[in-house]
C-alpha cells in the first residue's frame, strides 16, 4: 500500500487524484479499507467517478443499460476482461478513456455562454 500511495503521489502532482472505477462504489470501499488499514489514509478521499454513471449520463440510458454487457464495444477498448484487479483496473482505464473522447464530442451546456 505504501509503493502505491507512492506511486500515486507521483501521478497526482497537484493533489487531484480522483478514483475512478466501473463500479466505483463497490471498488473504492475495498481500496479505502486498505489504504487506511495500512496507512491511516485515502489518498483518493472519500468518492470517485463511476464509469456507469458517467455512462448513463454520456448516453442517456437506464440504469439497467449500464451493465459491461450492454456497454457499446466501441468503449470497451482491446483489452481483455480477466479479472485479474491490475488487468481490469487497465481495461476500465480504457474504457474511460474512450468515453471521456466521446463526451468530449457531445455539446455540453456549460459550454454555452449564458446571457
Amino acid at each position: 500500500m505504501s509503493s502505491f500511495r507512492d506511486w500515486l503521489a507521483m501521478l497526482g502532482g497537484n493533489g487531484s487524484l480522483i478514483f475512478v472505477g466501473f463500479n466505483a462504489a463497490f471498488d473504492w470501499s475495498f481500496i479505502n479499507w486498505y489504504f487506511h488499514t495500512y496507512l491511516g489514509e485515502n489518498p483518493f478521499g472519500i468518492g470517485g467517478i463511476d464509469i456507469k454513471s458517467f455512462y448513463m449520463g454520456m448516453s442517456g440510458c437506464s440504469w439497467e443499460d449500464t451493465r459491461s454487457s450492454h456497454i457499446p464495444a466501441k468503449f470497451k477498448g482491446r483489452l481483455p476482461h480477466t479479472h485479474n484487479a491490475l488487468d481490469d483496473a487497465k481495461e476500465q482505464a480504457q474504457m474511460f478513456q474512450l468515453m471521456l473522447r466521446a463526451s468530449s464530442d457531445l455539446e455540453s451546456p456549460h459550454s454555452q455562454v449564458q446571457q
